[in-house]
């Protein structure tokens, strides 16, 4: 699904894709962005309620296409 989008990102015109809200306790999604070639560039701190941990960060991830 990543590639796909990011195949479809750059068919469409797009110069880059960002992701607003990655969970920061969400590790297998992290991985899986950062593999595809993204980076984190930001975080907004408490912003997602946690059903367990109460409430955690989020990261915005971005990169280049």
């Amino acid at each position: 699904m990543g590639e796909h989008s990011l195949q479809l990102a750059r068919h469409l015109g797009f110069e880059a894709m960002q992701f607003n809200m990655v969970v920061a306790t969400n590790t297998g999604a992290i991985h899986v962005w950062k593999k595809l070639g993204f980076e984190i560039v930001g975080r907004l701190p408490g912003v997602f309620r946690h059903p367990e941990r109460g409430f955690v960060d989020a990261l915005i991830m971005f990169r280049p296409l």
